[in-house]
């Protein structure tokens, strides 16, 4: 019963104040969950991203050919 209660209290952005007493004590708790939720949606969309940019090179090399097959080598410093 109580982990079940634990559960949705980690996952819920808000707690009504009358389902427990000692609400302000939980707030740290809601915040670093709403934050963990902002830092995995913007992975999320880097990873889109990537995923966009990567098909976008694909195509890009595709279209360019035999310019991409000769290679002069590592880059001098």
């Amino acid at each position: 019963m109580f982990k079940i209660a634990t559960v949705k209290i980690a996952h819920s952005s808000t707690i009504p104040v009358p389902a427990l007493i000692g609400n302000e004590e939980l707030r740290p708790l809601q915040n670093l969950i709403a934050a963990e939720k902002t830092v995995l949606a913007s992975l999320q969309r880097l990873s889109s991203d990537f995923s966009k940019a990567a098909d976008a090179m694909r195509t890009w090399a595709i279209s360019e050919g035999d310019d991409l097959s000769v290679s002069p080598g590592p880059v001098p410093r």
